[in-house]
């Protein structure tokens, strides 16, 4: 199979993250991967995602 170029991973990982950006989306993602939801998360990983969800806000 061929490598795929920095552009075309960068294109990729572009689309994802759209995708994945509505809830929807990545409550489907969760149950078709059987993903942990947020409330199976360990304390100490969601106060990161929250960490993290603050500073994309700033």
């Amino acid at each position: 199979m061929e490598e795929i170029g920095k552009a075309q991973q960068r294109a990729i990982a572009r689309l994802i993250r759209q995708w994945i950006s509505s809830d929807a989306s990545r409550r489907q993602l969760r149950q078709l991967l059987d993903l942990p939801t947020d409330a199976d998360m360990p304390r100490e990983h969601r106060s990161l995602l929250d960490e993290l969800d603050r500073r994309l806000d700033e």
